[in-house]
């Protein structure tokens, strides 16, 4: 049930993120990007440390996949994340209380300062929701992996609603999803009673920390560029630019969905393949997913990179036209990430975590200089826009490094059919771009009839060509089999056996 296992991941994702952007929406145009900013500023700051608690979930999913024993396992990765939990609990709130009051660093306003602490209450508490995922994701539960995360997130999407039109702001909603985290902490120790406890094995620690150490360079590199990019983009602007970003981010990073099931497949799948030496499976899980991208996702985004504009400013109002293109920037960024996704699995897959970390080094170089290049007042101050390039780069080099190293050192290989294909929807899109220049001066609401029209031309000429067969549409809609996915998950939270396939 592998399609199934993936569609259970994407489908509440989705779904989650299908309301957030309902309710972001909603949030932006009623609160404004002042409070989106301050509350995207509080997430962040009380992320910047959290690789603290990240590190031990590969090595649990790794050797779980790999047959060591389950009660074990559980043991010692449940004190190892406790006592992470707590230093990463300490070390935030120290790096607060350092910076207020003894470098005396002036926020923006009391009201950022109320959030941070109320976040970082909220982030301590969810930590037992993401040690509850990868238990569940090592298992290859993934319905049961993401239930947690789906209420929390249903819960808070019509809940900030609900808050910003009775005129609260940034506090309250802090103050919401503190509520919330105490709530779905209560379900997670529930849920969790179906696990044995098993003994404290320290020859079995130590291997968690031997996988682990290089995995401490990957989590710290990259929530480093995830987190401090906003710190910084804040410090050297406003919180209302980081609102415009953060509206981007959100619209943007819809497509992100898909990274995470496909991680959290493709890992311990590619693990299990490899330590039996199947590169072939490896190779074919590959292909069917990358044609399942460059056929269904890149005309997507290439339809909405020509058209996005008119129906954002429609949306979220005229002040939010800032956001514009940081979104075009982050949609290509985004498919560079989820096209070459397989590839980082694989490297993981072998084992080969330093690889991950060495790359992940390079990534933080390069994450200092595009920064202070894009965003830095001092010289191309381009705001939201300097941050979305900067996530542009990023993605680049990272994905590149990972490529070359599977290429050469691993068993996979390259499909040219899939390059003919991106070449093609390319130049189709090129071809739309240039049209629309036209077009849209005439109608208003010109997008409304464009977006079909590019999307019968572009697999017209892919059928012509015969770049697109039955079998695509046929994966496509096998994919997308809602009875098959509903009976998955059904299995699942019932404990029965579910097959791999």
């Amino acid at each position: 049930m592998l399609k199934q296992r993936f569609l259970v991941h994407f489908g509440t994702n989705f779904i989650t993120h299908f309301l957030g952007i309902i309710a972001g929406i909603v949030v932006a145009r009623i609160a404004g990007p002042s409070v989106v900013g301050v509350l995207s500023y509080g997430t962040a700051y009380v992320s910047i440390l959290a690789f603290i608690t990240g590190i031990f979930g590969s090595a649990h999913i790794k050797l779980v996949s790999e047959g060591r024993d389950q009660s074990s396992c559980l043991a010692v990765y449940r004190r190892l994340r406790g006592i992470s939990a707590i230093i990463y609990f300490l070390a935030t709130l120290a790096m607060f209380l350092i910076q207020k009051y003894l470098l005396n660093y002036q926020f923006e306003s009391k009201e950022i300062q109320i959030v941070i602490l109320l976040s970082l209450l909220a982030h301590f508490l969810s930590l037992y929701e993401g040690y509850t995922n990868v238990i569940y994701t090592a298992n290859l539960k993934q319905a049961k992996a993401n239930l947690p995360n789906f209420y929390r997130n249903i819960a808070w999407h019509v809940g900030r609603v609900v808050i910003v039109i009775l005129g609260f702001r940034a506090v309250t909603l802090a103050s919401y999803n503190l509520a919330l985290s105490c709530l779905v902490t209560l379900y997670c120790a529930y849920l969790l009673k179906e696990f044995p406890r098993g003994k404290y094995d320290k020859k079995l620690a130590k291997d968690y920390i031997r996988i682990s150490i290089p995995a401490l360079i990957i989590v710290i590199v990259n929530n480093i560029t995830h987190y401090a990019d906003k710190l910084l983009l804040a410090h050297y602007t406003n919180t209302t630019q980081l609102g415009y970003y953060s509206a981007a981010f959100s619209l943007g990073g819809m497509f992100m969905l898909i990274a995470m099931p496909v991680s959290n497949i493709f890992f311990p799948l590619f693990s299990k393949m490899i330590s039996m030496n199947n590169w072939e499976g490896v190779n074919i899980n590959i292909f069917k997913y990358q044609e399942f991208i460059i056929l269904f996702l890149f005309p997507i985004m290439c339809i909405l990179a020509i058209t996005i504009k008119d129906p954002l400013l429609l949306v979220l109002g005229k002040r939010y036209k800032p956001s514009v293109t940081p979104l075009i920037i982050l949609l290509f960024s985004t498919y560079i990430v989820l096209l070459v996704l397989p590839y980082g699995n694989v490297i993981t897959g072998m084992g080969k975590f330093y690889i991950y970390a060495w790359t992940n080094v390079i990534k933080l170089v390069i994450f200092i200089i595009s920064i202070t290049v894009f965003v830095s007042p001092r010289f191309l101050n381009l705001g939201a826009t300097g941050l979305a390039l900067n996530q542009l780069v990023l993605n680049l080099t990272g994905n590149l490094v990972y490529l070359f190293y599977v290429m050469n050192y691993g068993k996979v290989r390259l499909f040219m059919k899939n390059n003919i294909r991106h070449l093609v929807i390319i130049l189709i899109s090129f071809a739309a771009f240039l049209g629309s220049k036209y077009i849209k001066n005439t109608y208003e609401y010109w997008w409304l009839f464009y977006i079909p029209l590019y999307l019968i031309v572009c697999y017209g000429i892919l059928i012509k060509f015969k770049l697109i067969g039955k079998e695509h549409w046929l994966l496509l809609t096998e994919a997308l089999n809602i009875k098959k996915t509903l009976n998955y998950a059904k299995d699942e939270m019932s404990n029965r056996d579910v097959k791999n396939n």
